[in-house]
């Protein structure tokens, strides 16, 4: 069997990422049902396709511009899958500011132990200690541990997904 046959093609990876392109450009510009029938149909049409996979994907465009083509006149739509990324980064973002913040109390009151020290990091009270018994850091348990954090993502999903593509522009001018 050559590279070249239908069911070969249809599990190879540069199809694969070709349609996995246009599903992310698809998203902004398509509903999801409709987006899986495009993507669905354009794999049977590539798979079916008797020229060379580089020529096939050549026909089409790149992914952007297709997607665009598909979702002529249409609204743009929320991007969740982008607001997912952003809100997941912003979230590894404030875990590693607030441990290199814990910590570095940590080693401050550590240096000139026996000491405690109180701070707080967004809204969060830490608390860090060293004596001769050991050494350790703590934070509290209020609702700003959820709060802080939550917000965060939440805004960061709702600016990455650019959700207010949700109101209708009548509405928005």
């Amino acid at each position: 069997m050559s590279a070249s046959t239908p069911t070969t093609r249809s599990t190879g990876l540069r199809t694969s990422m070709y349609l996995l392109h246009l599903d992310w450009h698809l998203e902004g510009a398509v509903p999801a049902a409709e987006r899986r029938h495009i993507l669905r149909a354009l794999r049977q049409e590539i798979d079916a396709d008797p020229r060379p996979l580089g020529v096939a994907l050549a026909d089409l465009g790149s992914p952007r511009a297709l997607a665009l083509r598909y979702g002529e006149g249409g609204q743009p739509r929320p991007l969740w899958s982008i607001g997912v990324v952003v809100a997941g980064a912003i979230l590894v973002a404030y875990w590693l500011l607030f441990g290199t913040f814990a910590g570095g109390m940590l080693a401050v009151v550590d240096n000139a132990a026996p000491m405690s020290a109180e701070a707080t990091f967004l809204f969060v009270t830490v608390v860090a200690f060293s004596d001769d018994q050991g050494v350790g850091i703590g934070w509290a348990s209020g609702p700003e541990w959820f709060v802080v954090p939550g917000v965060m993502v939440a805004l960061a999903l709702l600016l990455g997904a650019r959700a207010w593509r949700l109101v209708p522009r009548r509405a928005r001018a």
